[in-house]
């Protein structure tokens, strides 16, 4: 019997290229060999995110990231803004708490984007926000936020701006500089195609003179310590080389696509998942869908049986609702390096188990959506 075909928000596919580079011999973190490798994928992570500022990388999930940004960005009792509209954009408060930091919360619905006039708002009810940390993509509801926007805000009231990119990488356009972001957090394990436990942030000027002050204690993720070993292309302490090696790879296969048609691809499969999922009479749960992920309300069915069938008559492993939409929504995972190919199989499974629980969409329909869509996309 074939693999479980991974269509889940992350983790993603690995191509197999990818899964190659893991299985070669180990190679030693102290050598130039390595050094070389870590050079190459950190002047390619800046190619991604459009940034000329320096990267760190560290052995860890993103949150791993999401923490050293903040206990590096912020000192003791500073007071901090967090965009929260799902379990993980939420997850920057729940990092705050830890450390003792004075949150204000700007929510939205669960479903829809924090925007930026009500990040401006906040800003001016409250003097002396050292940082807003904000998501660009919420992976639990599929939402987009206008990272651009709400960079623009925080700058204007002089707050270091602090961007969740881990999901929207590849998928979305991400312009670090041009929209003046001080740092961005990543992951290996969404739109890179790498398995998990590598993340990384950039740091601009401005972050770069915040993390050089005293601030929270810390030892990992002390970001003085990464950026003194940056300077001779090393690491602090033993990196994740498989990962790494996996990453160079992953990057490579990007720049042979090219970036704008990466980004082109995730928005044409998208679309196209879109369109099936309205097409097999069902709702879209995300009032602004990026491209990452689709999260859809299961109308008559159930969101559990939709997804367990199909995995288990079809083989394609799709992600739930978490938290309270756990059961309420289904999310449908088009991240990474998924072909036109893989959609149709991802919407064949899906109009197969509707019919399979007895909602009998009429059979075809959702193909024929996203055949469209692609079919529209080649002719434009």
């Amino acid at each position: 019997m074939d693999p479980t075909k991974l269509f889940t928000p992350g983790p993603t596919a690995v191509p197999r290229r990818v899964q190659d580079a893991m299985g070669q011999p180990l190679i030693h973190h102290r050598t130039e060999e390595f050094r070389e490798i870590l050079r190459d994928v950190t002047r390619n992570l800046q190619h991604v995110i459009r940034t000329d500022n320096p990267i760190v990388v560290f052995a860890a999930s993103g949150t791993g990231a999401m923490e050293a940004a903040l206990v590096n960005a912020t000192k003791p009792g500073d007071k901090v803004l967090v965009t929260a509209c799902g379990k993980f954009s939420n997850r920057w408060a729940e990092i705050a708490a830890a450390y003792g930091l004075d949150t204000i919360m700007v929510d939205a619905k669960w479903g829809q984007p924090v925007e930026p006039d009500q990040v401006e708002e906040a800003l001016r009810k409250h003097d002396g926000v050292r940082a807003v940390f904000t998501t660009h993509t919420e992976t639990s509801t599929g939402v987009l936020l206008d990272a651009e926007g709400i960079a623009m805000i925080a700058r204007e009231y002089g707050a270091l701006i602090v961007v969740d990119a881990i999901t929207s990488l590849c998928a979305q356009e991400v312009k670090t500089d041009a929209w003046g972001v001080d740092v961005i957090v990543g992951g290996s394990q969404k739109g890179f195609g790498v398995p998990p436990g590598l993340s990384f942030l950039s740091l601009s000027k401005r972050a770069l003179e915040k993390i050089h002050q005293k601030g929270h204690p810390c030892y990992y993720f002390d970001l003085t310590k990464a950026l003194k070993a940056l300077e001779n292309w090393d690491t602090a302490y033993t990196p994740a080389t498989q990962l790494i090696l996996a990453m160079r790879v992953a990057l490579s296969m990007i720049r042979e696509e090219g970036l704008e048609n990466v980004i082109s691809r995730h928005e044409k499969n998208a679309s196209a998942v879109r369109d099936a999922v309205l097409a097999l009479g069902l709702e879209l749960f995300a009032s602004r869908p990026c491209n990452a992920a689709t999260a859809v309300l299961p109308g008559k069915g159930s969101a559990g049986d939709i997804i367990r069938t199909m995995e288990s008559h079809y083989g394609v492993k799709i992600a739930g609702g978490q938290a309270h939409l756990s059961g309420k929504i289904f999310r449908l995972g088009h991240l990474g390096f998924y072909t036109e190919t893989d959609i149709h199989t991802l919407i064949s499974a899906l109009e197969g188990t509707l019919i399979d629980l007895g909602i009998n969409p009429a059979p075809g329909k959702g193909v024929e959506a996203a055949m469209r869509r692609f079919q529209k996309a080649r002719a434009d």
